[in-house]
């Protein structure tokens, strides 16, 4: 991976290929990315469930 984003839950930096989750659009259409790592998208999924 050349890019190593930080996890925006836990701000550790990936060091595997994570997830993306996009916010609902504002009222200008804009979007806010946030990048996840293996392990809190995990944390995610399971308080989801």
């Amino acid at each position: 991976m050349a890019i190593k984003p930080i996890c925006d839950f836990c701000k550790k930096e990936l060091d595997d290929y994570g997830a993306l989750l996009f916010s609902p659009p504002n009222e200008k259409s804009e979007v806010k990315k946030f990048h996840i790592c293996r392990s809190c998208f995990n944390k995610i999924l399971e308080t989801n469930a």
